[in-house]
């Protein structure tokens, strides 16, 4: 196997594992289905420093991962697993090639309008929950720590991939 094959491997994997610890920091919101979690932070992260199929992969080896022990379920969150599998990858897409704090906190914006439209949607469609209502519970809440989360990615994700960088080229 090449050096850079098992170097894209172990981040895919690292970043998987931190999908995964990220959404066992939950904190429950009593008018809501969906708890707020850290979880947008890894994804962030995640396509922030992976390119993107490899952000796509890492995030389908967590969905994967998440099934078998149990913390996958279609319920009213299964929305938002598909949005992290989307956003993880436009984010990574549309980050920029240079480490820039504003362009990796708009690549993240963006990525929360994705993941809380889909997660919204999916309230709706499995959980029945009038548009209004998902909306309100699956977007407009979530977006003050959303911002949060966007902002500590971009600042966190600039150091990492310089440090990053020596192992194999970023994108």
């Amino acid at each position: 196997m090449k050096k850079n094959s098992i170097l894209t491997l172990t981040r895919v994997a690292l970043c998987a594992a931190l999908i995964m610890a990220c959404s066992y920091i939950v904190i429950p919101i009593p008018f809501s289905t969906v708890p707020v979690t850290a979880q947008t932070l890894a994804i962030a992260l995640t396509g922030l420093l992976l390119k993107p199929k490899e952000a796509g992969s890492a995030v389908v080896v967590y969905i994967l991962l998440a099934a078998v022990l149990g913390r996958f379920t279609f319920g009213p969150s299964i929305g938002y697993f598909v949005g992290f599998l989307v956003s993880a990858v436009v984010i990574s897409l549309i980050k920029g090639q240079k480490n820039n704090v504003l362009r990796f906190f708009l690549a993240a914006a963006a990525a929360i309008v994705i993941t809380n439209t889909l997660g919204s949607l999916g309230m709706m469609l499995v959980a029945g929950t009038p548009i209004g209502t998902a909306f309100f519970t699956g977007f407009v809440v979530f977006l003050p720590g959303d911002i949060v989360k966007a902002i500590a990615a971009a600042l966190i994700a600039v150091p990492v991939r310089k440090a990053l960088s020596h192992t194999a080229a970023l994108v």
